[in-house]
């Protein structure tokens, strides 16, 4: 499991960088048309749009690996020992139920955008730039629970 869950780190990184260089380079192709008073990329706007939304997805995936997410955990840095432990479960826990609720509303989102039809770029369907958004917060749940579960281990070990 820990193969795969280093797999799925260099993946989630390889995709950050990536979106990040795409994004720079196609709004300093964009700035740099524009001051040469060429016609710019018709589809260049609405791809960084979607790309900033990605980028900040991926981010908020990447923080949550790293433990690096806004916390609010005065209860957890006041208590010691198994009750630190299990204030982590809970707030692990609670975490997850809403990061996968999220990622449900998303789905549903994203479902009804492909039923919809509605076309993003040319053919490109609408929905194929939103997929990240379930994707991402099923992962961060994903993430949650099992941060929850090695609390919960640990609090039965004590």
């Amino acid at each position: 499991m820990n193969a795969a869950l280093r797999a799925l780190a260099r993946m989630e990184d390889a995709l950050l960088i990536g979106v990040l260089l795409l994004l720079m380079v196609l709004a300093a192709s964009q700035i740099g048309l524009r001051n040469l008073g060429l016609p710019t990329l018709a589809w260049a706007d609405p791809v960084l749009r979607s790309g900033v939304m990605w980028l900040a997805l991926l981010g908020a995936a990447v923080a949550t690996r790293e433990r690096r997410q806004i916390t609010v955990d005065v209860l957890t840095r006041a208590l010691m020992g198994w009750p630190r432990r299990a204030a982590g479960f809970l707030t692990n826990a609670f975490a997850a139920t809403v990061a996968a609720l999220l990622a449900w509303q998303c789905y549903r989102f994203v479902r009804d955008e492909y039923q919809f039809g509605g076309a993003w770029l040319g053919d490109i369907p609408s929905w194929v730039p939103q997929l990240p958004m379930p994707l991402v917060f099923g992962l961060i749940a994903l993430r949650y629970a099992l941060f929850a579960l090695n609390e919960l281990r640990a609090t039965a070990g004590s």
